[in-house]
């Protein structure tokens, strides 16, 4: 877990889309294309997403407040980042944030639980370092 900069100031979730390149086993990405949502729940805007991914192929993940502080995917947020996995054909990262800390999760099948990894922040970028 890491020290998050930024505060969860609503009791709604808040999504991120994380835009970033991975080499080898470090990944640097920044939050974008922010949305809020329900205090278990958010959407984002899967158009932009995926027009994003088709045209710079640089989507490394999500990153997601969970306000009832609960450092650990859900069995929605599972079911999520396993179907976003099978839809790019590559791993993807659930970054969770609450209370000021932030938790990192590789998911790098569409079976998979998701492998906790270390994560670092700096402002709003976030370099996350796959174990």
């Amino acid at each position: 877990m890491i020290k998050n900069l930024f505060t969860t100031s609503t009791l709604n979730e808040q999504c991120w889309i994380l835009l970033g390149q991975t080499k080898g086993q470090v990944t640097l990405a920044r939050k974008s294309a922010k949305s809020e949502g329900q205090p278990t729940q958010v959407e984002f805007d899967h158009a932009w997403l995926l027009e994003r991914e088709v045209l710079a192929g640089d989507v490394a993940g999500f990153i997601h407040t969970h306000p009832s502080g609960i450092l650990r995917p859900s069995r929605k947020d599972i079911n999520t980042m396993r179907a976003w996995v099978s839809c790019f054909g590559r791993p993807l990262l659930c970054l969770i944030a609450c209370d000021n800390e932030v938790a990192a999760y590789e998911f790098r099948s569409d079976s998979c639980q998701g492998v906790r990894v270390e994560c670092e922040s700096f402002g709003t970028q976030y370099v996350v370092v796959r174990t």
